[in-house]
C-alpha cells in the first residue's frame, strides 16, 4: 500500500512542468512550436520518472515534431548530431547483413537507431531563442527538486516501516536492508521496491542538473540555493542508495561547479590546483576501501568474456541484436553467464530476451561486441560532436554533462539503457538546437 501511495505521488515530479504548460499564453500562430517545446520539455523530465513513460512522451514528442514541420516548413540545417546519429542507424543496419535474426536486429534499430536519428533531427528544425531554453532547463531542474524532496520522502517513510533509527542506515556498506538493497528503499517512488530502483541511472539525470543549475545563478536567472539543493540532495541520495557512481558523479560536479563559478582566472587555477591536491592526498590515503568498495566480480568476468569475444570477432561483432550470452558462449566456447548460470549454447540467440544479462559495463567494449569496432568509433564520434559543439560555444553544463556521461560510459552501457540513451538523446538535442541560433556567444555562455 505504502508503495502505491509513494507511486502515485511521484507524479509531482512534472508539477513544474504541468505549471508553466497551463500558464502558457497558447499563440494562434506559433501554437504548433510551443507544443513541440512543451513535449521536449515533457520527455526530459520524464527522464527522472518511470522508463514506460519516457518511452510515451518520445511518441509524443515526434508526433508533434511531425506537426510542427507540417504547419511552420522550417528549413533544414544539418548538425553533425544528426549526421553522427544516421550513421550510427545505418552501420547498425549494415550490421544485419551477419546476423541470422533480422527481427531482433529491427527491434534495435526501432528502440535506439530511429530514435536517435529523430531526436538529433529536431536540432535540425528547431532553433532555440534564450528564453525558450532558459525554460526547458529550469523546468528540469524544478523537477529535479521535486525527484530529490521525493527521495527524502521515500527513505523517511521507509525508516518508519523498518522501525529503524537513520543513524543505524548503512553507508557505504552495500548491505541488505530487510531483504531488499537500500536503493529499493530509497528509490521505491518509482513504481516500488520490485519498480526502476536503478541508483546509478536514477541519479545520473539529478547531477546533469547540478552544472545547469550553476549555470542558471551565473547568468542572474535562478539563485544559488538551486544548484545547492540539488547537489546536498544527490549527494545524500548517493550516501543513502550506497551508489558507486553518484561518488564519482558529487566529485566532479563540485569541483566543477565551484572552478565556474569563481569570477577571475587565477582564482579558479588556484582553488583547481588545492582541490586536486587535496583530492589525490585523500585518495591515497581511502585507497584500500575504495578498491574494496569498487570492486566487482560479475563487472570483471563480463569485461573478461566480451574482450576475449571481441578478440574472436573484432570487426563483425554479433550484429545489430544479437550480443547475447548464447552468442558469446558459443564463440568462446563457455557455458556459464553470471546472474544466469548454466547457459545451452545449442540454443538459437534469436530465443534470448533482448538486453538481459548481456552487455559488459563499458559503452564501447559494448559496442564492440556488438557491431564490430567501427561501431566503437561511430559511439567515439558521437560524443565528440556534441563535446566540441559545448566547447566552441562555451557551453558550460554541456561539457561537466559530456564529462560525467562519458565517465559513465567507462562503467556502464548507457546508450543500450532507456534512462541513459533517452537522457543523451534529449541532451544532445538542446545543446544543438542553441547552437544554430544566431544568438552572439556572449549571449550562450
Amino acid at each position: 500500500m505504502i508503495d502505491i501511495i509513494l507511486t502515485i505521488s511521484s507524479v509531482l515530479i512534472f508539477a513544474p512542468w504541468a505549471v508553466k504548460t497551463y500558464m502558457t499564453p497558447w499563440s494562434r500562430t506559433s501554437w504548433s512550436r510551443q507544443l513541440l517545446l512543451s513535449c521536449l520539455t515533457l520527455e526530459l523530465i520524464a527522464v527522472l520518472y518511470i522508463p514506460s513513460v519516457m518511452y510515451i512522451g518520445v511518441g509524443l514528442l515526434m508526433v508533434t515534431f511531425c506537426i510542427y514541420l507540417w504547419v511552420e516548413r522550417p528549413p533544414l540545417r544539418v548538425t553533425p548530431l544528426f549526421v553522427m546519429a544516421l550513421l550510427y542507424l545505418l552501420y547498425y543496419a549494415l550490421s544485419l547483413l551477419w546476423y541470422a535474426a533480422p527481427k531482433k536486429g529491427l527491434h534495435f534499430l526501432l528502440d535506439n537507431g530511429l530514435v536517435l536519428v529523430s531526436t538529433s533531427a529536431i536540432s535540425c528544425f528547431i532553433t532555440l531563442k534564450k528564453e525558450e531554453y532558459v525554460q526547458i532547463l529550469q523546468q528540469f531542474c524544478y523537477a529535479s527538486c521535486m525527484f530529490v524532496v521525493l527521495g527524502f520522502l521515500s527513505w523517511i517513510i521507509s525508516l518508519c516501516e523498518l522501525n529503524m533509527s537513520f543513524w543505524n542506515w548503512p553507508i557505504l556498506q552495500k548491505e541488505i536492508i530487510h531483504g531488499a538493497s537500500s536503493y529499493d528503499w530509497i528509490f521505491r517512488f518509482l513504481g516500488g521496491k520490485e519498480g526502476y530502483t536503478h541508483p546509478s541511472y536514477n541519479l545520473l539525470p539529478i547531477f546533469v542538473s547540478i552544472p545547469i543549475g550553476a549555470w542558471l545563478q551565473k547568468h542572474n536567472i535562478s539563485q544559488g540555493i538551486l544548484w545547492c539543493f540539488l547537489l546536498f540532495g544527490a549527494i545524500v541520495l548517493t550516501l543513502l542508495s550506497q551508489s558507486r557512481m553518484g561518488i564519482i558523479y558529487s566529485g566532479v560536479v563540485l569541483v566543477c561547479n565551484l572552478i565556474y563559478l569563481l569570477p577571475s582566472k587565477r582564482q579558479k587555477i588556484i582553488l583547481a590546483t588545492c582541490l586536486c591536491v587535496c583530492g589525490l592526498i585523500a585518495f591515497g590515503l581511502s585507497k584500500n576501501f575504495w578498491i574494496t568498495y569498487g570492486s566487482d566480480s560479475t563487472r570483471n568476468l563480463l569485461e573478461t568474456y566480451t574482450l576475449r569475444y571481441v578478440r574472436e570477432k573484432p570487426f563483425t561483432g554479433a550484429g545489430a541484436g544479437a550480443l547475447n550470452p548464447i552468442e558469446v558462449c558459443r564463440t568462446i566456447n563457455e557455458t556459464y553467464w553470471p546472474g544466469v548460470g548454466y547457459v545451452d549454447v545449442n540454443q538459437n540467440i534469436a530465443y534470448w530476451k533482448p538486453k538481459a544479462r548481456m552487455l559488459p559495463h563499458n559503452q564501447w567494449l559494448a559496442d564492440w561486441a556488438h557491431a564490430g569496432i567501427f561501431a566503437a568509433l561511430i559511439t567515439t564520434l558521437l560524443y565528440l560532436s556534441i563535446m566540441l559543439r559545448c566547447i566552441k560555444y562555451k557551453n558550460y553544463w554541456g561539457i561537466i554533462f559530456m564529462i560525467v556521461f562519458s565517465i559513465f560510459s567507462y562503467l556502464e552501457p548507457p546508450l543500450y539503457i532507456g534512462k541513459g540513451f533517452y537522457l543523451f538523446c534529449m541532451m544532445g538535442c538542446l545543446v544543438f538546437a542553441l547552437a544554430n541560433t544566431y544568438i552572439k556567444k556572449s549571449e550562450v555562455n
